[in-house]
């Protein structure tokens, strides 16, 4: 694992006393800056397209190029929008701003200049949403959007449903934890967040609306719909992939993890028509299916599943080593599906987007074609193959429910002994005991790791990991090894003809968060250096 004293990317909390009001990293978000506009709109102009926005542009009006809410990212020709965030709250720094010939919104009363151009909005946060969304021309208005959210598999089910519509005539962008997407082009998501801020995300939309594209595919995380991200992403679908229990450490209680899920469906039912129904798509065997549709609000709610019956529904489900066959039948017609991924899960995920597509139009034959070939996403069980005896794949399993989800997958087809390498985060909704349980339950060898501990010591996350271990034995059982390159190094030592091994936690993720910052790591390029040096490769 890179030392822990290698280039630091974190600057200081602040750059001449301004924030991000959600914690954000400058390093982080520098690169997501929206670029400015070639033309700058009239703030008054902005203004009469926000609801409820007042404006007094004291002397005289302000030309704006960009909307901002990093204060370390304001400049002349912005405006900077005040949001009350998780570390800081953006109004204390307007006054300061303002003096710098910044335009500034505001919810609450801030002493500012005398003839600042000030905005007066109702509540920033969905504010910041709709003034970016107007400065770049209201894209989603000119894009059918779905937005996916869950606990799990919203990457996987975004970069499908992306892949399907295009694949049957409607070029799609997509916007993921991943990537972001724009016809034949996509650039790796550093952003450092599932979903970017709003004015990222408007930035993103106008660009595919620039580049042809026909839809949008937006992974939607709690976070997001909670601090207004998505708002003015006029969705015309809702995907739901599953609830369990995530974020905690940020909503509080399951309820109102659960109830930020819900403002998706609300955003989706209050958005411009564009000629399709309204719907809400939910996973009909997930325990949350009969809550998520006592809170539908959409014209047209579609189910999916496997083990009930629904208006998308997989039959004859085989599951083999590499990919998984199953009859897909719905309220459209029915066609026979062969899915080039490993899991049950990824049907569940395939039907998902399935969904999402049928309800925009896509026929049932044109679904079924497009997931044939559709070949995965970068570190959601991904193969890798490099000739040798055993499988290897790469996961982004990190929590205790995804990680127990994966294994448990994987041991129902592992010939030989399941091995697995893992660690967990600083997160205590994550459950670290609950992974050492998963662990134990599942597999035969396992190896406790490191994982973006940050400011946590990686000897204590891994003793929280191991205190949920019973009934395996140190040594024999499993091992913990903290340095994760040795930790896989290890893996693919011992690995023998017919194991799999499964390198939980970081799928395709770039950088390693140690306690002095981010550090570059690349999963797949480590355990194929590791196969090809101790001669596991078959050239």
């Amino acid at each position: 694992m890179p030392a822990s004293g290698g280039p630091r990317t974190l600057r200081a909390a602040a750059v001449r006393g301004r924030t991000d009001p959600f914690g954000g990293s400058a390093s982080a978000i520098c690169h997501q800056v929206p670029q400015p506009r070639s033309v700058p709109m009239r703030l008054s102009d902005l203004a009469m397209h926000v609801p409820d926005a007042v404006l007094n542009t004291g002397g005289g009006d302000y030309d704006v190029r960009r909307v901002v809410h990093d204060s370390r990212h304001a400049r002349p020709g912005d405006l900077f929008v005040a949001v009350r965030g998780l570390r800081a709250d953006g109004h204390d720094y307007v006054s300061c701003l303002a003096r710098e010939g910044i335009a500034v919104a505001v919810e609450r009363t801030v002493p500012l200049p005398a003839g600042a151009p000030v905005l007066r909005l109702p509540d920033t946060r969905t504010g910041l949403a709709e003034l970016a969304a107007v400065l770049h021309g209201r894209p989603a208005r000119e894009l059918l959007v779905t937005g996916v959210t869950g606990t799990a598999g919203k990457t996987t089910t975004t970069h499908m449903t992306a892949h399907i519509l295009t694949a049957a005539g409607t070029p799609a962008g997509y916007l993921s934890t991943v990537a972001h997407g724009t016809g034949s082009s996509a650039k790796d998501n550093r952003s450092g967040q599932t979903t970017m801020a709003a004015p990222d995300n408007q930035a993103w939309l106008a660009r595919m609306v620039a580049r042809r594209m026909r839809a949008a595919v937006v992974e939607t995380s709690s976070h997001a719909l909670e601090q207004g991200r998505v708002a003015a992403c006029d969705f015309d679908v809702a995907a739901y992939t599953n609830i369990g229990a995530d974020h905690l450490d940020y909503h509080g209680t399951w309820e109102n993890y659960f109830l930020a899920k819900t403002r998706l469906m609300e955003l989706t039912a209050r958005a411009v028509d564009k000629g399709v129904p309204k719907t809400t798509v939910i996973n009909r065997d997930d325990p949350s299916w009969e809550a998520l549709s006592a809170h539908c609000l959409t014209e047209r709610r579609l189910t999916y599943g496997i083990e009930h019956p629904a208006d998308v529904r997989a039959t004859n489900v085989s599951v083999g080593r590499s990919d998984v066959r199953f009859v897909m039948r719905t309220f459209a017609g029915s066609a026979h599906v062969r899915l080039e991924l490993p899991a049950l899960f990824n049907v569940r995920n395939a039907l998902c987007a399935a969904a999402s597509c049928l309800a925009l139009g896509v026929p049932v034959e044109a679904v079924a074609d497009a997931l044939a070939r559709f070949e995965g996403v970068r570190g959601r069980l991904q193969r890798v193959d490099q000739g040798q005896p055993f499988d290897v794949y790469i996961d982004f399993a990190h929590s205790s429910l995804r990680l127990r989800t994966v294994l448990g997958e994987l041991r129902s087809k592992t010939p030989g002994r399941l091995i697995a390498v893992f660690g967990t985060t600083g997160r205590a909704d994550h459950d670290p005991a609950g992974m050492g349980r998963a662990a134990a339950q599942h597999a035969d060898f396992f190896i406790i790791t490191t994982d973006d501990p940050a400011g946590e010591d990686p000897g204590d996350l891994a003793e929280q990991v191991e205190s949920g271990v019973k009934g395996r034995r140190r040594g024999t059982d499993y091992e913990v090894i903290l340095d994760r390159r040795t930790a896989i190094w290890r893996a693919v030592e011992m690995a023998q003809p017919g194991d799999v091994v499964i390198l939980a936690g970081k799928g395709p993720e770039r950088t390693m968060l140690l306690a002095d910052g981010p550090v570059p790591w690349d999963e797949r390029a480590e355990v194929e250096t590791a196969l090809r040096e101790l001669g596991r490769a078959i050239a």
